[in-house]
């Protein structure tokens, strides 16, 4: 493991892309470790950057423990390099000395010359006093205070843990919590046959296997972007619950398909296959920028989709037309991308589900409009909160009594499942409606 100060730079910039300019981890790590020559060293950067997203309200509490001051009046550059420290101390196995001497030259770096010296002592000092802490810290009691034990412990906040602990119990919220901790890898679907893409990977130098899906390969690691397969259009990366998305829509060759909220586009190009040629598909898109990439996704593959830049609950982005099947993917909490990006679980607050649940009840029912006789409607968010998911399909399932027929709902969730955690429900309108 390496103990010197470049990997421990790259990760510190990783964090400071996450937290100053709200980049995504999974694309934000990469960039930063990229420019190390030893795979050593990106590994162990890449690990850093990743356990301190991952565990930041353990390491932010831990620290408030041996601070004179509150952490958040703490400027940001040496709050971050003391995370960095402190994820070292507790969870990475890495000596004292090491995490602590390299920490404080980061601190150093992080502010004006004349600051140095104070910076790298406030450092010290603080690391210092949690390393000889480090075996006595408070944690709540399991028995007596289950949840605030579980946020502490699996490194999620507590109004996280309270919503699963209602629905799950303490013993399964605590297996999913936990697996929401493990590095998923790199997840890819397939473009043509299955075999000939993990064979290519393999002879690439990568640990390829076939997932559970069908379409799945899977790959410990790497960067996406770099891999031929995904740049020649033979890949698109892509989780497996996402997948299992397309597979709800039951689209079939020549269907008619509308996807709301469609960026980035990967689920859009995999309906574009299914339909084929004599299908269509159109693609709804807040966002112009994320309306470019489902542009980018589908022409990189050969696919042609009606890209449309507009609000999905306006009946003026589709107009009157009526499809086979309506997939709203709609905008959510993520926190079932966890794994991926841990960094989303700070990112939410507990209000949040609520606020974006009246935002996705207004484009189910706008998606119910849309639909022809014998049409199926199906939501998709990648999170696990009881308001965004049955909550919300119980508000249409009241709605539309009568006119369309509740389908399935399936939680996918990273314990059991090894994917996201995605929720699908569908429904069906009557063909002689």
């Amino acid at each position: 493991m390496s103990t010197g100060l470049p990997a421990r730079r790259a990760a510190l910039a990783a964090l400071t892309a996450v937290e100053e300019h709200g980049a995504w981890s999974n694309l934000a790590v990469p960039e930063a470790i990229g420019h190390l020559d030893q795979a050593q060293d990106r590994a162990f950067a890449s690990h850093l950057a990743y356990d301190t997203l991952r565990w930041e309200g353990t390491l932010d509490w831990a620290l408030g423990q041996v601070l004179s001051r509150p952490l958040a009046e703490v400027e940001a550059p040496l709050r971050r390099v003391l995370r960095l420290g402190a994820v070292q101390l507790l969870r990475s196995g890495v000596p004292a000395r090491a995490a602590v001497d390299t920490c404080v030259s980061l601190a150093r770096e992080q502010v004006p010359a004349e600051r140095a010296t104070g910076a790298g002592g406030f450092v010290n000092g603080v690391l210092r006093a949690l390393d000889r802490r480090r075996d006595g810290l408070p944690w709540p009691d399991a028995a007596t205070e289950p949840v605030a034990h579980l946020a502490l412990t699996t490194g999620h906040p507590r109004w996280v843990v309270s919503d699963l602990h209602v629905r799950f119990g303490h013993r399964r919220t605590a297996a999913i919590l936990a697996a929401d901790n493990d590095p998923p890898g790199l997840t890819l679907r397939s473009v043509g046959e299955r075999d000939p893409l993990v064979e290519e990977l393999r002879a690439e130098g990568l640990d390829a296997t076939a997932g559970c899906h069908p379409q799945a390969v899977r790959v410990p690691g790497g960067d996406p972007r770099r891999l031929t397969a995904v740049q020649q259009g033979r890949a698109v990366p892509q989780d497996e619950a996402s997948m299992h998305v397309v597979d709800a829509c039951q689209v079939t060759a020549g269907q008619r398909v509308l996807d709301l909220c469609a960026g980035p586009g990967g689920k859009t190009s995999a309906l574009a296959q299914l339909v084929g040629p004599e299908g269509r598909v159109v693609a709804v898109e807040l966002h112009p920028h994320r309306a470019d990439m489902v542009r980018r996704t589908v022409a990189r593959l050969g696919l042609e989709v009606d890209v449309l830049v507009g609000d999905a609950t306006d009946p003026q982005t589709v107009g009157e037309a009526r499809f086979d099947a309506v997939l709203v993917d709609a905008p959510c909490t993520g926190l079932g991308t966890g794994r991926r990006r841990p960094e989303v679980r700070w990112r939410k607050r507990a209000t949040d589900p609520a606020d974006l649940a009246v935002v996705q009840r207004r484009l189910l029912e706008r998606a119910a409009l849309q639909l022809r006789p014998g049409g199926r409607l199906i939501y998709a968010v990648c999170t696990w909160t009881a308001e965004e998911t049955d909550r919300v399909a119980d508000h249409l399932d009241s709605v539309v009594a009568g006119h369309l027929e509740p389908g399935s709902r399936r939680q996918l969730l990273p314990d059991r499942d090894g994917t996201d955690g995605m929720f699908i429900a569908t429904w069906q309108r009557p063909a002689d409606e």
